[in-house]
């Protein structure tokens, strides 16, 4: 089953949200998802639902247009850690940004439950009970 949710995340989660297809991203969520932010963010929260995910995007893509690139994606069972390079531009300033961060998916039957967002590929390792040396 956990390769299976791997490769929902890489095959699925991620390429819909890079092609802006909102219906297929949400068809991947349980009605019941949670987004957890980094928690260094400015104004760090979380966001649930379909409707809370839509929200924060939305909120996202007013500003910037983005793109993220998963570097890795790490079978943990019911988790996939993905260290990710978030980049695009401000749609004002036409200023590029570029972020790396590491998102802790946890999923069941094909669905994703909840996203955590992580400063560190260590930190979030730990968040599922791994350390670097598990992933070797």
């Amino acid at each position: 089953m956990s390769q299976e949710n791997v490769e929902v995340v890489r095959r699925r989660f991620y390429e819909a949200a890079n092609r802006n297809d909102l219906p297929a991203v949400l068809e991947l969520l349980d009605p019941g998802f949670e987004w957890w932010d980094r928690k260094d963010d400015p104004g760090a929260t979380v966001h649930r639902g379909h409707d809370g995910f839509a929200q924060h995007l939305a909120e996202m893509e007013a500003d910037v247009e983005m793109w993220v690139e998963v570097k890795e994606l790490i079978d943990a069972g019911e988790y996939v850690v993905a260290p990710v390079r978030v980049h695009g531009h401000g749609r004002t300033s036409g200023a590029p940004f570029e972020e790396h961060e590491v998102h802790v998916l946890r999923l069941r039957d094909g669905k994703i439950l909840e996203l955590r967002e992580y400063r560190d590929k260590r930190e979030a390792l730990e968040a599922v009970g791994l350390s670097e040396q598990d992933t070797r």
